[in-house]
């Protein structure tokens, strides 16, 4: 499909042009919660003071909480950790007792690669602590851009959906309930109005549009950096929330989605099983189209 193409090579042109500076600033936030960390690992690894004082120290800040995650190997994400542990990763007080449970996580899953002093039972030399700091902030700097970089894409067509809203005169609505939209007749918004972030039904809805025709728009926004990651984004994800909307709602909500990155075409076709209309963050001339003409 042309468009999959053209939403394709716009972002490789975006990809390609990201700065390295985003790279390095994620670095040089990451190191100082390391160095500390991993020059005193043995003694937190142990257990008691000095260990835990160090490591109560570090607790308040993400990026030290992030630190000790990624002593592991593979490193653990938040979830599983508290899962493992039984505990919160929560930033109030690290107390003995929930600094125990986390630590007996992370000694059975630390790196003996980055780390293998810990392994060897000995002291570490200035170089691996060094080489431990490196290994580790780059872990975690890498990982930190491959969030960002998800969310910058939907991130960016919903602002872009939102910006042609406001540019063709249509307000946000202020007066939304805050259960969000459960019944078309006493929650939807005014005519020419739109909100974003909303339940619609038990959904939430990135944007809640009403048309003149008094029908709501629900606009789901995706990016997808991936063929792979587009199915999820695409024909999970919206559509599972289209077809929601459908059979709570009827024709008067109208399910689309918002698409910027990679897209495979064949799941595009997919898609297109399920009652949902297709627009492209590079041609949302054809939205505006679409806003203009539902009468």
């Amino acid at each position: 499909m042309r468009d999959a193409a053209a939403s394709r090579s716009e972002f490789r042109s975006r990809r390609l042009g990201e700065p390295l500076a985003r790279y390095l600033d994620e670095f040089d936030q990451a190191a100082p919660a390391l160095a500390p960390l991993v020059a005193g690992l043995d003694a937190v690894l142990a257990g008691g003071p000095p260990g835990t004082e160090l490591l109560a120290a570090l607790w308040p800040s993400e990026a030290g909480r992030t630190a000790f995650r990624y002593l592991g190997a593979p490193p653990i994400s938040k979830d599983d950790l508290e899962t493992l542990a039984e505990t919160g990763m929560g930033t109030a007080g690290l107390d003995a007792a929930r600094a125990d449970k986390l630590l007996g996580v992370i000694r059975q899953i630390v790196d003996p690669r980055r780390f293998p002093w810990i392994a060897e039972g000995r002291a570490p030399s200035p170089a691996e602590r060094d080489a431990a700091v490196l290994a580790t902030a780059a872990l975690m700097a890498s990982q930190r851009v491959q969030t960002l970089r998800r969310g910058d894409e939907k991130a960016a067509v919903e602002g872009a959906v939102r910006g042609m809203l406001v540019g063709m005169g249509w307000q946000p609505w202020t007066q939304r309930p805050a259960r969000g939209v459960q019944t078309l007749l006493t929650d939807s918004p005014p005519p020419r109005t739109f909100a974003t972030q909303i339940n619609l039904g038990a959904d939430n809805a990135d944007v809640v549009v009403r048309l003149d025709d008094h029908r709501l728009l629900a606009i789901e926004c995706k990016g997808s950096n991936s063929e792979i990651n587009s199915r999820k984004r695409l024909n999970k994800e919206a559509a599972q929330n289209a077809r929601a909307w459908n059979a709570r709602f009827g024709s008067q909500v109208v399910a689309a989605v918002a698409l910027q990155g990679v897209f495979k075409a064949g799941y595009l076709a997919e898609a297109q099983d399920t009652p949902m209309a297709v627009f492209w963050s590079h041609r949302l001339g054809d939205l505006r189209d679409f806003l203009e003409t539902a009468r």
